[in-house]
């Protein structure tokens, strides 16, 4: 049975001016640049070689002489798990998403633990893709040409990823980029009920409860959240609303949800009770912000 593992990149494979034989993914699965995809710069040669990588089912079973001394059984098994996990993705063009002007693009730049975010600009179909120039600080963030990108997006419920290089980093008479245009992006849908863990501070109130009381939520899902509170509140079945603040998309945001209380059992360590809720009557806005709080969250974790 062919084996399904990633190797680094063999740089005779590369060359300026000639087409890839083979697609390149990041060391975590994701396409990086597909088969056929021509070469422009010994920049993006060297940012392939240091930190792309092959299937091994591609590479005609000669993956293990290629495997570099310091890579060992436990990494590639988690190479492997990690390529399988992006494997179910769907991979989409970018007609079909439709992207609005303004929308907040992620860019996580490759070998290195950089994370910008960038505004919308529009593309030039099988061209470029335009997107604002980063800042950090107040101050625009140095960007060259060539470097390479993991760009992420979320429209609702979906997460889209892709690879890019910049084509050309523009800065008169206002700093933006040029991105390469990708043949597809990666897109996963968050699972409704997907739960992440968080530490968030909150307040709570139910109806017919005059006073509200603190709370900290431990895990949360687009579906609803469990939280720890000191001695047990409200009824299983009642009504009540949940409010707390996140950062998404680069901003602090104020969240203030309906809820259905749904169970109360004593808390893991001993102090006071675990109360679990599911949202109710959220809004387009609602899931927009809690949609990018996930999505933001999942790419921290990668």
């Amino acid at each position: 049975m062919a084996s399904n593992l990633l190797v680094p990149v063999p740089a005779h494979l590369l060359s300026v001016g000639k087409a890839l034989p083979r697609s390149v993914y990041s060391a975590n699965g994701e396409l990086l640049l597909s088969q056929g995809f021509v070469i422009e710069s010994v920049e993006q040669i060297a940012t392939l070689v240091g930190t792309g990588y092959l299937r091994q089912t591609e590479f005609d079973g000669k993956a293990e002489k290629a495997k570099p001394g310091g890579t060992d059984n436990g990494h590639a098994t988690a190479v492997q798990a990690a390529a399988q996990e992006h494997s179910s993705e769907e991979k989409v063009f970018m007609d079909d998403v439709r992207w609005q002007v303004g929308e907040t693009f992620f860019l996580h730049q490759q070998g290195l633990s950089a994370r910008y975010t960038a505004r919308f600009i529009g593309y030039i179909k099988n061209r470029t893709v335009l997107v604002t120039m980063p800042i950090v600080d107040d101050k625009y963030v140095l960007i060259r040409d060539s470097q390479m990108f993991i760009v992420r997006a979320f429209s609702g419920k979906k997460a889209y990823a892709f690879s890019a290089f910049v084509v050309k980093s523009v800065h008169s008479p206002h700093p933006y980029l040029h991105l390469s245009y990708p043949k597809e992006l990666s897109c996963a849908t968050i699972r409704h009920r997907a739960r992440i863990p968080v530490s968030i501070i909150a307040s709570i109130s139910m109806n017919d409860q005059e006073e509200s009381v603190a709370a900290v939520i431990a895990d949360m899902s687009l579906g609803g959240a469990s939280a720890n509170i000191k001695h047990p509140f409200g009824e299983v079945g009642q009504r009540g609303r949940i409010k707390f603040k996140i950062n998404a998309v680069g901003e602090t945001v104020y969240v203030d949800l309906g809820i259905i209380l749904r169970s109360i059992v004593p808390s893991d360590n001993g102090g006071g009770c675990k109360h679990g809720y599911e949202f109710t009557d959220l809004s387009t806005h609602d899931r927009l912000v809690l949609s990018a709080y996930f999505h933001q969250a999942e790419m921290e974790r990668n």
